[in-house]
C-alpha cells in the first residue's frame, strides 16, 4: 500500500495557533484518528500530540470503538474508506455513543458525494486528500471553538435555571410575610378594631401599607423577568376588548394621576376593538407605562393614551407624555433590566429599571414590538404594536377614527 505520510509541522510544542482561543489545554482537547493509512495516521497523531492534543489512532471500525472507550474522544477524525470497511457508519456509531462528538471525514477530491453523503450523516466538516497540517489544525480549530461555545451556552443556561430557581423561592419566601404586612396594615388603617389613638399613627400605617405594596411590585416584577428570560412565561389567551383594558387601567390610575396634578387623556376608537392575547398581561403592559408616564411627568403635565389600528391590521397603543424624557442615547440603557439612567433628572426618580424591560418582555411575548421615541425635556412617547394576527379577522381598511375623551 502505497503511504501519504503528513510532512511535518516545524513549529513545535503547545502554545500554536492551534492551542489558542479556546482555553483547552493537553488531554483537554481528545482526538480520535480512523485511518487505514497508518503512516497518514500516525504521522497524524504526531502533529497532534506536538500541539497539546491527546490523540488516538485507529484502522478499522472495530479499532476506533475499542479506542473511542478509551479516550472519550470530543472529536473525530475520519477516513471514508476503510479498506473494505465504510467509514461513513462510523459518524452514526460514534455520535451514538457520544452525541456531542464532532466527526470530520477525510475524503479524496474525485470522491466529494463522500463528504456530502458525510454532512447529511451528522458530520461536522470535512478534509480532502492530501492533507496538509496548517489545514487540518485549522479545522481542528473550528471544532474546539464550537465545543467551547456550546460548553459556555451549557453553563449559561444552567445558570440562568439557577437564578430562574434562586428568584421563585426568594419571592415566595418575601411575598408571603409582605402580604402579612400589608393586610395588617389595611385593617389598622380602616381601624377595623378600634382607634389608633394619635392621627400621625394613622399616617404611619397608610405609609406601611405603601411601602409593603411598593415592594411586592417590585418583588413580583423580578419574578415576572426572570420567568421572560428562562422563556417560561406564558399566556393564557382569550378574545378581549383592548378598548375595555385601556378605560379600567386609566380609570384605576386616574387618581394617581390627579394626586401629582397630572392630566390623563384618552384618544380611542369606539368600541369593541378585539385582540387576541392575555388579559392580565396586557393590563400589566399598560399599568407599567402608566407608572412610568406618572412618575416622570412633573406637575400640570400631561398623558395620553391612545388605540391606533394601521393598514396592515395589526394596532398600536401608545402612551405619550410631557415629562422629562432622555436623550435618544439613553434609550437602550432605559430597555435593560436593573438600568437607572446617569443623568441629573432621571436620578430624582426611584425605581428598578425592571418596569420597561419587563413590558417588553410581555409585548414580545403577544409577538409585538414595543418602540421608544424620547427627548430631553420634550416627553417620551411609547408605542406597542401589536401583528394583525391577534386582532379581529377584518380586512386592512384605513385606521379606525379616534374619539377623545
Amino acid at each position: 500500500m502505497a503511504t501519504n505520510r503528513i510532512p511535518a509541522l516545524s513549529a513545535g510544542r503547545p502554545g500554536g495557533p492551534a492551542c489558542e482561543g479556546t482555553g483547552q489545554q493537553g488531554s483537554s482537547r481528545r482526538v480520535l484518528i480512523v485511518d487505514d493509512d497508518v503512516d497518514l495516521a500516525e504521522s497524524l497523531q504526531e502533529i497532534l500530540e506536538s500541539r497539546g492534543y491527546a490523540a488516538a489512532i485507529a484502522h478499522t471500525i472495530a479499532g476506533a470503538e475499542s479506542a473511542a472507550k478509551a479516550l472519550v474522544p470530543q472529536v473525530a477524525i475520519l477516513d471514508v474508506n476503510l479498506g473494505r470497511e465504510n467509514g461513513l457508519t462510523l459518524i452514526t456509531t460514534l455520535r451514538d455513543a457520544y452525541p456531542d462528538i464532532l466527526c470530520v471525514m477525510i475524503t479524496a477530491r474525485a470522491e466529494v458525494e463522500h463528504a456530502i453523503e458525510a454532512l447529511r450523516r451528522g458530520a461536522f466538516d470535512y478534509l480532502l486528500k492530501p492533507l496538509h497540517p496548517l489545514e487540518t489544525l485549522s479545522r481542528l480549530e473550528k471544532c474546539f471553538e464550537k465545543i467551547a461555545l456550546q460548553e459556555r451556552a451549557e453553563k449559561a443556561e444552567a445558570a440562568s435555571e439557577a437564578k430562574s430557581a434562586f428568584l421563585a423561592i426568594i419571592s415566595h419566601e418575601l411575598r408571603t410575610p409582605l402580604n402579612a404586612i400589608i393586610g395588617f396594615a389595611g385593617l389598622m388603617e380602616d381601624q377595623r378594631f378600634g382607634p389608633l389613638g394619635a392621627p400621625r399613627y394613622r399616617e404611619y400605617v397608610s405609609d406601611i401599607r405603601s411601602s409593603g405594596e411598593h415592594l411586592l411590585e417590585i418583588i413580583n416584577n423580578m419574578l415576572d423577568l426572570s420567568r421572560a428570560e428562562a422563556g417560561k412565561l406564558h399566556l393564557q389567551e382569550d378574545v378581549v376588548d383592548l378598548i375595555e383594558i385601556v378605560q379600567v387601567c386609566v380609570r384605576q390610575m386616574q387618581p394617581r394621576a390627579a394626586q401629582s396634578g397630572l392630566r390623563l387623556e384618552l384618544s380611542l376608537p369606539p368600541p369593541p376593538v378585539m385582540l387576541q392575547g392575555d388579559a392580565a398581561k396586557l393590563r400589566q403592559i399598560l399599568f407599567n407605562l402608566l407608572s412610568n408616564a406618572l412618575k416622570f411627568t412633573p406637575h400640570e403635565g400631561c398623558i395620553t393614551v391612545r388605540v391606533e389600528s394601521r393598514f396592515d391590521g395589526g394596532l398600536d397603543l401608545v402612551v405619550s407624555d410631557t415629562g422629562v424624557g432622555m436623550s435618544p442615547g439613553d434609550i437602550p440603557k432605559a430597555l435593560q433590566p436593573f438600568t437607572q439612567l446617569d443623568n441629573r433628572l432621571a436620578r430624582q426618580y426611584e425605581g428598578t429599571g425592571l418596569g420597561l424591560p419587563l413590558t417588553r418582555s410581555l409585548v414580545e411575548l403577544h409577538g409585538g414590538t414595543l418602540r421608544l421615541e424620547s427627548a430631553m425635556s420634550e416627553g417620551t412617547t411609547v408605542t406597542v404594536s401589536f401583528p394583525s394576527g391577534r386582532t379581529a379577522a377584518h380586512p386592512a381598511g384605513p385606521p379606525l377614527p379616534a374619539a377623545r375623551a
